[in-house]
């Protein structure tokens, strides 16, 4: 009989029990998740309060730390990691800013528990909090990124946060739960015309805009319900006087009561004017099937979904208006809205929606704290390129994993589909080749916002950036090198500096994959790292690579001719031998035309331009520069050309393939690998055999070229599918990731003759 599960062992810590929100819900969260039997509960509180009594009566052990004044700093955390330690909890959950820094603080001394943050507001006023308070919420914002899991209760606090450096990944979102069953009914008569404010008395709530609002209502009332700092009650209540309807405005203390209390009301009202998260008070009376007028600060206009009853922060005659709109209601739209309100709670923000989210977080970081693999792509730039493709389609068809891209330029055509994927892409707008000291500050806060469980650096300067990310979050690096070495002097200068400069780098990361066989084998004879290598070639995705749909469309006379060479304008990519090529074609066909795609492959080129013109090809040449279409682009074509001096793992030629068009290309990378006994492959810098190599498949009968493709796009299908690819990034991408050893990677690792 298999031993019984022990309890998850939790320790809810909060700085007091007092009769607040976040307090109410940690205490309906605590005696739920204890109720379950698969956690065992303690809550570890600073100060006393009325919710200690709730908790003893669910037999939740309550454990008051007892901190003498806010100035009690040593003595007191001496004897809270005391109490920790002999808890030992698996996780420790704060509750607001200073139980969340505490918690952190703790995690060396009690077993290293996982630790997560509660977040109940959706913005802070730290300028309010005094010399420790401002302190601490600074600290918040600095340490956040080690707390393994922050739990908001709103939407509008997860983004507040993120803007004040909280890592986005490492949110969840989950509303407060609302016992429908345990807030009464609403039955009173439905002609009254008092608005009630339930909350502390606290400059957030904005009573004063309340009271604004009251004295533009005549004949209304208010009923403000709630304690305070005494000075500030003060004040309001002077204001009350100033205003002239201190005798239309009742004051009464904090109740306990507050189930018997909503069903006796009018119309509750929320004025907030910032940090509001998820309004308690606004989700309790719905519950109870009262209609609600509430500021739009927080999540109140999400949970109220009614843009009737919703104002400006601090706009009292916003509120007035509202006012008079309700008073003017009749009965019946008054029974109606509140019923609404009701169902609503009843229907989305139910204590079981809450418990079961919150048990699986609590659950997932006890096991290890990352339950999501994040991975944080750098990228120089989301332009045209196979490599930026290659890297598109694997965030896209890995989307239950979280992605985070940095490109350190601006722009680029993959921006929004990988948007439309679930990635999240932030561009550096820096120039290419001149990073700048404001493009590094936001780039090294960026990478601790995404807290990666792994890095993953796409091309040479992304792989260099990748480990300067590695400074500021602790995780394993990952590169991927697309391309093949012949001569580094074809490099940029900037890009061969930081070729060498991979070198002595790359024995710390953890993997180096390539797409290549022969660039593999170059690099490490470079110096690159022999012992990281792993080869995942690129694969295709032959749904949306594929032959035109009716052979009728496409051209296959030689009046009709197209002949494609898509790819940046670089040297390595040789379009004057192409271009030379092209001439020697267009002798024998003379209706040939050439369609030229890529990156800086347009008219504005005029080193280009000079060249079409000089060969006399002005007339057959068309340039097309970067293009979204390069599927249909591709599949209209009669034959792709690669005339490249140099390739990693070519893309280009495998697209043409998939999409069944006969290739001819240059012999040069991993070109024979991907066509295998499929098209023609010629030395490079020959145009004269790259023409006759064009010319011998031009002249086949259409039924031979086409059986040609066709045969490409079978070799594609069985060696280079897009699945197969994906799964391997997937193992590699999930940790651990850790470098890889000949013995036990055998079966991934690359050997090289």
């Amino acid at each position: 009989m298999p031993p019984p599960v022990q309890p998850c062992r939790i320790a809810f810590l909060i700085r007091d029990l007092g009769p607040g929100g976040a307090q109410r819900q940690m205490t309906a969260l605590a005696k739920a998740l204890a109720a379950r039997g698969d956690f065992d509960i303690t809550v570890v509180h600073f100060y006393t309060g009325v919710f200690e009594a709730e908790l003893r009566a669910a037999n939740i052990r309550t454990i008051c730390v007892g901190k003498k004044s806010r100035w009690d700093l040593a003595g007191f955390f001496f004897r809270l990691v005391k109490i920790m330690r002999d808890l030992r909890p698996q996780v420790i959950h704060g509750y607001l800013h200073e139980s969340n820094l505490m918690a952190l603080m703790l995690k060396p001394f009690c077993g290293w528990p996982g630790i997560v943050w509660g977040i109940r507001d959706s913005s802070t006023d730290a300028a309010t909090w005094g010399l420790l308070g401002r302190m601490s919420f600074r600290l918040n914002c600095l340490f956040s990124g080690f707390a393994d899991r922050i739990i908001a209760n709103s939407h509008a606090g997860r983004k507040w946060y993120v803007g004040q450096g909280y890592p986005e990944p490492s949110f969840e979102v989950i509303p407060n739960a609302i016992e429908a069953e345990r807030w009464g009914h609403h039955s009173p008569a439905l002609h009254g015309d008092t608005f009630t404010v339930v909350g502390r008395l606290h400059p957030m709530k904005d009573h004063g805009t309340f009271l604004r609002a009251l004295a533009l209502v005549p004949h209304a009332r208010g009923r403000i319900i709630g304690s305070g700092d005494e000075p500030y009650a003060g004040e309001l209540r002077q204001l009350a006087e100033t205003l002239g309807i201190a005798g239309r405005v009742s004051w009464e203390p904090v109740r306990t009561d507050l189930p018997q209390v909503y069903p006796t009301l009018d119309c509750v009202v929320s004025s907030s004017s910032y940090g509001e998260g998820f309004s308690n008070v606004i989700g309790e009376a719905m519950a109870c099937g009262l209609p609600c007028i509430a500021s739009d600060v927080g999540d109140s206009a999400w949970l109220i979904a009614d843009a009737r009853w919703i104002f400006e922060p601090g706009n009292a005659e916003a509120l007035a208006q509202r006012m008079r709109s309700f008073i003017a209601l009749p009965a019946e739209e008054r029974r109606e809205l509140g019923n609404k309100n009701r169902v609503r709670i009843q229907k989305d923000f139910t204590p079981e929606s809450m418990v079961t989210k919150t048990a699986q977080v609590l659950r997932d970081v006890a096991k290890g704290g990352n339950a999501t693999t994040r991975v944080l792509w750098i990228i120089p730039g989301l332009g045209t390129g196979g490599a930026e493709m290659m890297m598109a389609q694997i965030i896209q068809g890995l989307p239950h994993l979280h992605h985070t891209v940095l490109s350190l330029t601006a722009g680029g055509k993959h921006i929004e589909p990988l948007r439309a994927a679930g990635a999240r892409v932030h561009t550096l707008d820096m120039p290419a080749g001149k990073p700048s000291l404001t493009g590094l500050w936001q780039f090294l806060k960026l990478v601790r916002q995404a807290r990666p469980t792994v890095i993953m650096g796409w091309m040479y300067h992304g792989c260099l950036a990748a480990m300067l990310a590695r400074l500021v979050v602790w995780a394993p690096v990952v590169w991927n090198i697309r391309q093949s070495l012949y001569d580094l002097t074809l490099e940029k200068r900037g890009t061969a500096w930081v070729i060498r400069s991979l070198v002595p780098l790359s024995r710390w990361v953890s993997r180096i994959t390539y797409n290549s066989k022969i660039s593999a084998q170059q690099h490490e004879k470079l110096g690159y790292a022999a012992s990281k290598t792993l080869l995942i070639a690129n694969g295709f995705d032959l749904e949306k690579w594929h032959p035109m749909a009716s052979e009728d469309q496409k051209r296959v006379t030689e009046s009709q001719v197209k002949i494609g060479r898509f790819g940046r304008y670089s040297a390595i990519k040789d379009y004057p031998v192409f271009l030379e090529a092209a001439a020697l074609i267009v002798r024998e066909i003379p209706q040939a035309q050439f369609i030229l795609v890529g990156t800086d492959v347009d008219e504005r080129n005029a080193e280009l331009m000079i060249q079409v013109r000089t060969l006399g090809l002005a007339d057959h040449v068309k340039l097309l520069g970067e293009r979204n279409d390069l599927p249909q682009l591709t599949a209209e074509l009669d034959l792709s050309v690669s005339s490249s001096l140099s390739e990693g793992f070519p893309n280009v030629v495998g697209e043409a393939m998939a999409c069944a068009v006969p290739v001819v290309a240059t012999d040069v990378g991993d070109t024979a690998w991907v066509m295998g006994e499929t098209g023609l492959r010629v030395p490079p810098r020959s145009p004269t055999t790259l023409a006759e190599a064009c010319l011998k498949i031009l002249h086949l009968p259409p039924q031979e070229r086409r059986a040609q493709g066709q045969a490409g796009r079978e070799h594609i299908l069985r060696h280079f599918s897009l699945g197969s690819v994906l799964a391997q990034f997937e193992t590699l991408l999930n940790p651990p990731v850790s470098s890889p050893s000949r013995e036990t990677h055998a079966a991934v690792l690359v050997s090289h003759p």
